[in-house]
């Protein structure tokens, strides 16, 4: 195998990420975590706030030093926790440490706890933290409180909702160079949150919905999709047990399955949804395997 590497000058290639807490950073940061990362690996910042004593403005490219996303407590209902490391994290480094010296790996990053589908979404989002759905039936005890305060943080950063502070800041790079690569999402304990279609058809609308926004060829781009706790797949109607069933469900040619098999909870309470750091890790270096076989080797 051999990179494609055409010899060019420097490139900043992007990458989105987006989902609930697990692709937020449930996993406690240890001191290795801060150690050793390279100028090659930056994040841009979405929502303002203090990371690990630094504080990173909106809309400024910094040193991908973890947490990467909203950093602060994440009140969740079932065990109470500060954003820490996130599978983005090695995702990035392991990219930076395979691929050659003139590529810049830069991540754009929304996420929080408890976040259903439906937060992601263009036109719907709007109408499922609204007082009523606009037609469009909720789920059962959806939005939750935890949902509602992901929400509410973005909307304070300025943005109109969450796909838009995604759809911002990938433009934002774009009009700096940056080339968008790929896509790393982790969802679906939460589920759809609106039953107007499927988790898998939702899924499809937003992928088709970002990149024509951001004037990208359809499917042009891979989305790699992280399985639940312990090869779970969530309430995600079977959509991740594999990369043919997910891409039979969600119609997207690019979109690939990443195993979390062998990868259990490490919270120190153990909630049977929340990957611990070691596992996040592992997890994080997973998602780089995939794409840099997807995005940067051919086969001779």
């Amino acid at each position: 195998m051999k990179y494609n590497n055409d010899n060019s000058d420097t490139e900043l290639h992007i990458y989105i990420a987006f989902g609930q807490s697990n692709m937020q950073g449930p996993g406690p940061i240890r001191d290795r975590d801060k150690q050793d990362i390279s100028e090659r690996w930056q994040v841009l910042n979405v929502a303002e706030g203090s990371y690990d004593g630094q504080q990173r403005d909106n809309g400024q490219w910094y040193k991908a030093v973890p947490p990467l996303i909203t950093a602060g407590d994440l009140k969740h209902w079932q065990d109470d926790f500060s954003t820490g490391l996130s599978p983005a994290d090695y995702f990035g480094r392991f990219l930076v440490a395979n691929t050659p010296p003139h590529i810049t790996i830069g991540l754009i990053a929304v996420a929080g706890g408890a976040l259903a589908l439906a937060s992601f979404h263009k036109t719907k989002s709007a109408d499922y933290f609204s007082e009523c759905s606009g037609g469009a039936e909720r789920e059962d005890g959806r939005p939750s409180i935890t949902e509602r305060q992901g929400w509410d943080r973005y909307r304070s950063a300025g943005y109109d909702s969450m796909y838009d502070a995604i759809i911002t800041n990938v433009k934002l790079a774009q009009s700096q160079g940056g080339i968008v690569k790929g896509i790393i999402f982790h969802q679906g304990e939460s589920g759809r949150g609106l039953t107007y279609t499927t988790w898998g058809e939702m899924l499809k609308e937003i992928y088709d919905d970002m990149l024509a926004d951001l004037e990208l060829q359809p499917n042009s781009i891979p989305i790699l999709c992280g399985q639940t706790w312990d090869a779970g797949s969530g309430s995600t109607d079977g959509a991740l047990v594999g990369t043919q069933a997910l891409q039979n469900k969600t119609g997207i040619p690019n979109a690939h399955v990443i195993s979390s098999g062998g990868l259990t909870a490490g919270r120190p309470v153990v909630d049977n949804l929340h990957f611990g750091s070691e596992d996040i890790q592992a997890f994080g270096i997973r998602y780089g395997e995939k794409m840099l076989e997807l995005v940067y080797l051919q086969k001779n």
